[in-house]
């Protein structure tokens, strides 16, 4: 690649690790707001729903739980030897707020592809 190739620099944006992050965050929230989990059910709903596109491995997904229970945006409790984590009320409201950004800037990629299109 060469040095400040554009398309390269656009094409790690999506690809990069604070994207995924983020992602993964809104994602596991949205998850636990269905129904309590444990982090493998959480790991293997991921791949269920991206159809085996995206396999969150546990060392992205356990700490993301960890930070997101540090935030007050989960809970967890003990169940046999899983944990078990749900939402929060402060979980809702930023999943809302999330996922309210998402569907903007979703339709502002679309204006752009439909732009771009014409």
């Amino acid at each position: 690649m060469a040095q400040g190739d554009p398309i390269e620099e656009l094409r790690q944006t999506f690809s990069s690790r604070s994207f995924r992050s983020g992602f993964l965050k809104i994602t596991i929230l949205r998850l636990v707001s269905e129904r309590p989990m444990h982090g493998y059910a959480i790991m293997k709903e991921i791949e269920r729903l991206t159809r085996m596109n995206w396999k969150p491995s546990p060392g992205s997904v356990y700490p993301t739980l960890r930070d997101l229970q540090a935030l007050d945006l989960v809970t967890s409790r003990e169940e046999g030897r899983k944990l078990i984590y749900e939402i929060t009320p402060r979980g809702s409201e930023a999943l809302t707020a999330a996922l309210d950004r998402v569907r903007e800037g979703i339709e502002m990629l679309q204006n752009l592809i439909e732009y771009q299109a014409e």
